[in-house]
């Protein structure tokens, strides 16, 4: 049994990051399933689009009779061909660390625009058989639903086997600035992106130690050393004040030892997700994007959030009715709601709902912390409705009341925020 580290930095996480049952990395097989899969759903919707629109559709057409169906199945290879370069041109085969499911979808919607622009173009240019314009957007419309619920269940098939480990990547945190600190935390709480933080090197931490949960492992000049040692895949360098010299001479390390190398900034916890990187002439700038919505757009805005939340609410409601009725019947004594302080937009001060997925009084003995995936105050219906994301819909209210709002940044904790506040000065 090992002993346990003393942790030096992080209470947020003073436990040692846990290894995955077994890490190993997996060929690169996600880029081929989705190009076979994305293949597939190209050529079967435009079928699915063909039988729709001449045998379901109450649409009426215009000419009497269906178009012949033959040219519809001989334009399949070509029609396949234009969404995989468009996807492709989107960045939808390339790796998915670090990227949500909205990120991604989006970048689909983007590609499978683009993918209708080129047909359509390609069947006005190409005079050799009559086609029917709608056909083609019901063929788009098919293709988005069944691509976006495609790329939903292999984000949940590759979140299950990097939680064991396969796919994993290990990882060395050179430095212990505040952007290492933050890394190593959500890479803990966010296994799905398939980082095992092996060690963190620093000058001035004793080896045996614990900064944020990972062990110090050695000193920075030991990083050529221990990187084929401890089989290291990413090197992730966040060292305050650094000179150029010694970052070269990290990167020159890693790129001999064939490492991946990535440089944590000083200002990542300002930066957030705000962060915007630009170039002038290939020299990399990176500057806070200011999207702050003004005027038309912001009303817009707000309408969408009115008028998406209380529809979802309405479609929702027996399922939410179901919920309710179930955390009652299995874990009595506790409210079917949980209420928590957040802190959104201007450092507003706000109430979130979710349902209730821990046992009643959660918090009582250990206080507000960070929730776990495989947190054992769950309850068995909170597991369920956290593995599916349904303990969130009651945030469908706060969206409603205009507290958060669809697309923008999650709200924070206010007792993460004060405790940020207090370690990061």
């Amino acid at each position: 049994m090992t002993e346990p580290y003393r942790t030096v930095g992080g209470e947020l996480a003073s436990k040692p990051v846990a290894a995955p049952a077994a890490i190993f990395r997996s060929p690169n097989w996600l880029p081929l399933a989705l190009i076979a899969g994305d293949a597939l759903i190209a050529g079967a919707s435009v079928i699915l689009a063909y039988e729709y629109r001449y045998h379901l559709d109450r649409i009426p057409q215009v000419v009497g009779q269906p178009l012949a169906f033959g040219p519809y199945v001989a334009a399949i290879p070509v029609v396949v061909a234009i969404y995989l370069f468009s996807l492709a041109v989107n960045q939808q085969y390339r790796s998915w660390r670090g990227r949500t499911l909205v990120d991604q979808v989006f970048a689909m919607g983007s590609g499978t625009a683009l993918a209708a622009m080129l047909t359509l173009a390609g069947m006005s240019l190409y005079r050799g058989f009559e086609y029917a314009r709608l056909t083609l957007v019901y063929t788009v419309i098919i293709a988005a639903i069944l691509m976006t619920i495609e790329r939903y269940l292999l984000r949940q098939y590759e979140t299950r086997l990097r939680r064991r480990g396969i796919g994993t990547e290990r990882v060395l945190m050179v430095g212990t600035g505040t952007g290492s600190q933050l890394l190593i935390q959500r890479m803990a709480m966010f296994p799905q992106y398939g980082y095992h933080v092996a060690g963190v090197l620093d000058d001035r931490l004793e080896v045996g130690t614990a900064f944020a949960g990972a062990p110090v492992v050695g000193r920075i000049g030991d990083l050529r050393q221990l990187i084929p040692q401890m089989g290291v895949d990413q090197v992730f360098v966040a060292v305050p004040g650094a000179t150029n010299d010694e970052i070269l001479h990290l990167v020159k390390t890693c790129d001999d030892l064939q490492a991946e190398f990535e440089l944590v900034p000083d200002l990542l916890e300002v930066m957030s997700t705000r962060a915007a990187v630009d170039a002038i002439d290939g020299l990399p700038l990176i500057g806070i994007r200011r999207s702050r919505l003004r005027g038309p757009a912001a009303v817009l805005k707000r309408a969408i959030d009115i008028l998406v939340s209380a529809t979802v609410l309405i479609i929702a409601s027996p399922v939410m009715l179901v919920i309710a009725i179930l955390i009652k019947l299995t874990s009595p004594g506790g409210p079917v709601l949980f209420r928590q302080p957040r802190v959104g937009l201007h450092d507003n001060r706000f109430t979130v709902y979710k349902f209730r997925s821990m046992i009643p009084d959660a918090e009582a003995e250990t206080g507000p912390v960070v929730a776990r995936p495989d947190d054992d105050r769950c309850t068995p219906v909170g597991r369920v409705l956290r593995r599916l994301s349904l303990d969130e819909l009651p945030q469908l209210l706060n969206i409603l009341k205009g507290d958060m709002s669809l697309v923008g940044p999650r709200p924070m904790p206010i007792f993460l925020v004060e405790r940020f506040t207090e370690e990061i000065p």
